[in-house]
């Protein structure tokens, strides 16, 4: 016997409508979904066996590629016939544990591994048109499936940023690997203001620290040239010198042959050609870190590094023509010496240049001057690129194939933690997808585009490219400090780009997936901004899906979560108006003359009512057996 008391204390008040434990918004039945369990590929027993409880909206995943993939093709066009004959909806949610779109599996980035992923993500539209070819049915993908900058709730009123970075989780841009994180730190120094003034710790933000390693890493490198280049220039300082005499002879007009030149000499040409050979590795290592700067540096720093690279050239190639291990017998020793001391000059140049870039003092956190190249650069800002191409590839594919009934690429928000989780960069995943659908889609279809016009490909991005909301995953900000109104003033940024909605419960530190009405998530006010931004209710899309994650509830309570979620929603008992659901969960017996009111079987017992508990297993009651369908007969 479900005890509905357990839960819920009391007796619900008939004569009051928002008695019970209501929260405050009413859902019609046909609104009030739940996700199917996405541990198995037996999908379709799952969708009955949901759809047997009272759901009319249900969404159908498994949690990695491997269990989506055992699911026969077959089983979808059987899904979307249980759509059919019960008149429920099913959306789809996509593989999360081995989907990344940005590429970055294993905190290591690679163009492969994202090419994978949109792969896979492109054949998950394809089964989503399969489960319902005669609409455009969302398909949740998360934002993203790895860790991010962590943000706790900063003092507004000491001039803080209200998302104010904890920790940054950053990769390094050069080899793609993610290897860092940076925290908050607080170092002594014995020059620094704040020791001397104050005999306080010089304190490091995320950020502060992340420039602290970017300018460390260019220090390094540029000590080690610097010493390459001072070994090469005295080993050529040295032979300049030995060759002394040489060098004044030719410089008169007389050239001298090296076969002409004694041991000294000759040891000192020899050396000689040995620093243009150092000099050469230093160049390398120059070519190697002019990449690095200018594909990490901001525009003050690219800009000098074009003048660099201007005066470089017209030098170079005078000294690359001249100076060439094969030349060296046709010109004269001082002509040779002469073109390697303005290599060396010109390398000088340039690592100059490079020690310029050194921005932050280590020691106070000072600026000095430029910026050193961002090597190391937050998750999010490398992948927002790389994720944006593979959500907007996946939709570029299901519009080609499906047009105005092409499953909807609904990106779904992270808690905590996770990348993108502030509220402001995943609509920047969201809009920087759109943007780069658009110009895609404008591409002829030889190109892979879709020869749209520009306004019909941002009319069709709109509608291919949206969000799942999931609120609880929202809440869980709460255990960085962040508000309630912080939380709904979330839902308002987003609330137009909705497509799909994740409902579920928590308190604010673990994804709990209660079932609406057990946690604190403000549920009505989210629904609410949804309403208000035309996109849910009277004044929008009424059939917006609203799917309930509460796989939490049902693994450890062993029992349906829909009359409660019934209850929670405040969900009108007749479709014809009078009672809801909040006013009969738990009634001690039928006085509201309700013949489909769910109550405990002592209240029957006490009443002689008749209620659920005498339907048939298939129909949510308790009668019948094994060898029944219906009546609890057994077959003959």
């Amino acid at each position: 016997m479900v005890n509905y008391e357990f839960f819920y204390e009391g007796s619900p008040y008939a004569l009051d409508g928002n008695y019970g434990n209501f929260i405050g918004y009413r859902l019609p039945v046909s609104q009030v979904g739940t996700s199917l369990r996405p541990d198995t590929a037996n999908q379709i027993a799952e969708a009955s066996n949901v759809l047997n409880q009272g759901f009319r909206q249900i969404e159908v995943g498994t949690i990695n590629s491997q269990i989506l993939d055992t699911i026969p093709k077959q089983h979808f066009k059987e899904i979307n016939r249980l759509m059919k004959i019960t008149g429920a909806q099913a959306s789809l949610h996509a593989p999360i544990q081995d989907i990344e779109a940005s590429g970055i599996i294993e905190n290591q980035y690679s163009e492969l591994n994202r090419e994978i992923v949109e792969r896979k993500l492109k054949d998950v539209m394809d089964k989503a048109h399969q489960m319902n070819p005669d609409r455009a049915v969302p398909v949740t993908m998360h934002s993203a499936n790895m860790g991010g900058t962590e943000f706790v709730r900063g003092d507004i009123s000491k001039g803080e940023d209200k998302f104010k970075e904890n920790q940054i989780l950053a990769i390094n841009q050069g080899t793609g690997r993610v290897e860092t994180v940076f925290k908050n730190e607080e170092r002594y120094y014995p020059e620094s203001p704040e020791f001397l003034e104050k005999r306080e710790a010089v304190k490091y933000s995320p950020a502060r620290m992340m420039q602290v390693a970017n300018n460390s890493a260019w220090i390094q490198k540029v000590e080690n040239i610097a010493a390459i280049k001072k070994n090469a220039d005295e080993v050529l300082g040295n032979s300049v010198l030995a060759l002394g005499n040489i060098l004044e002879m030719e410089s008169a007009g007389q050239k001298i042959s090296p076969e002409n030149l004694n041991s000294q000499q000759n040891a000192a040409l020899e050396r000689l050609q040995r620093a243009d050979i150092f000099l050469g590795n230093v160049e390398s290592s120059v070519n190697s870190m002019f990449d690095e700067a200018y594909k990490y540096s901001d525009e003050i720093g690219r800009r000098s590094l074009r003048e660099l690279a201007k005066s470089w050239g017209e030098k170079n190639i005078k000294l690359y023509e001249e100076v060439k291990a094969d030349k060296w017998d046709t010109k004269s020793i001082s002509y040779t010496a002469k073109l390697i001391q303005d290599k060396s000059e010109l390398l000088n140049g340039a690592i100059n240049l490079f020690d310029s870039f050194n921005s932050v003092d280590p020691k106070t956190g000072k600026i000095i001057s430029g910026k050193a190249p961002q090597v190391f650069v937050p998750v999010e800002k490398f992948a927002m690129d790389k994720t944006a191409d593979t959500f907007s590839n996946v939709a570029l594919h299901s519009y080609g194939k499906y047009k105005d009934k092409a499953p909807i690429v609904s990106i779904e928000n992270l808690y905590s933690g996770m990348a993108y989780s502030k509220p402001e960069d995943f609509k920047k995943v969201v809009d920087t997808s759109r943007k780069k659908f658009v110009e895609k889609a404008q591409k002829s279809k030889s190109e892979g585009g879709l020869g749209l016009s520009e306004s019909e490909a941002k009319r069709v991005a709109q509608q291919v490219i949206g969000v799942t909301w999931d609120v609880g995953h929202l809440n869980m900000l709460r255990k960085q400090g962040f508000k309630e109104e912080d939380l709904v003033e979330a839902t308002k940024l987003l609330a137009k780009d909705v497509k799909h909605v994740h409902l579920t419960d928590n308190f604010g530190y673990n994804d709990s997936h209660l079932a609406p009405g057990m946690g604190n998530v403000p549920i009505k006010k989210h629904l609410e901004e949804l309403e208000k931004a035309g996109v849910l209710g009277k004044d929008g899309r009424k059939n917006m899906m609203v799917i309930n994650e509460i796989g939490g509830f049902v693994n450890q309570f062993k029992q349906s979560p829909f009359p409660y979620m019934l209850e929670a929603f405040g969900s009108p008992v007749m479709s014809g108006g009078g009672a809801y659901w909040n006013q009969a969960l738990g009634a001690q017996g039928n006085y509201m003359a309700m013949p489909t009111a769910i109550f405990p079987d002592y209240n029957f017992q006490s009443y002689g009512g008749l209620g659920f508990s005498a339907l048939p297993r298939e129909f949510g009651g308790q009668a019948g057996n094994q060898g029944s369908r219906f009546s609890g007969t057994p077959n003959a």
